[in-house]
């Protein structure tokens, strides 16, 4: 007998791709009191239909970390490999992990479906991303410079910046444009390892 809380958090995923806060779950379950909407939760999580992501946010089991990464912050926008390799600019990647870049403290969030890696970046440096499906995504340019970026931090990736990254596909342009916008040091950086003036 298929659980009436899952048919009611199907009528919903659609329009939340899958992500669900507290308050959407109250509203999809029908819940008036704290008591009965926990209850609601924890039965679908032991039936399998919501996974906890992190306190307050579920999902539903085919929910992508795309769409997860931007429920718990709007404002971060997916990048990096994540970016690259959705482009056919780097070699594929784990498919259960995305990386998203944000201004504030880095986090990662890991559940069953995979793990969800927000890095830090300073607000002047949170440029080059657009709105794809009301998510943000960086451009190919940028999603280059902040792996770049990133190793000059000393975060290691499982590809080889220097070697795997195939800057044939990037307009340099647009990336000589986004680094006028770095300080010297990350220039001198970039410069020695990819041979790009700024």
């Amino acid at each position: 007998m298929v659980n009436v809380g899952y048919k009611r958090i199907q009528g919903f995923s659609g329009d939340l791709d899958g992500v669900f806060t507290l308050p959407d779950l109250k509203v999809a379950l029908d819940k008036n009191t704290e008591i009965s909407l926990f209850r609601s939760i924890k039965k679908l999580q032991e039936e399998g239909e919501l996974i906890k992501i992190k306190r307050g946010v579920y999902a539903v089991p085919d929910a992508s970390l795309e769409a997860i990464s931007a429920r718990i912050d709007p404002k971060s926008y997916i990048s990096t490999d994540s970016v690259l390799a959705s482009k056919a600019i780097i070699g594929s990647i784990p498919a259960r992990k995305v990386q998203a870049v944000k201004v504030g403290p880095p986090r990662v969030y890991k559940c069953s479906l995979g793990v969800i890696e927000h890095l830090s970046i300073s607000p002047s440096l949170f440029f080059g991303f657009e709105s794809i499906d009301d998510r943000l995504y960086a451009t190919p340019e940028k999603a280059f410079l902040d792996v770049c970026y990133y190793c000059f931090k000393g975060k290691r990736f499982p590809f080889d910046p220097a070697t795997d990254i195939n800057t044939e596909q990037l307009n340099m342009n647009i990336v000589t444009d986004y680094l006028k916008k770095y300080d010297k040091r990350f220039v001198s950086f970039y410069n020695r390892i990819w041979g790009t003036s700024s």
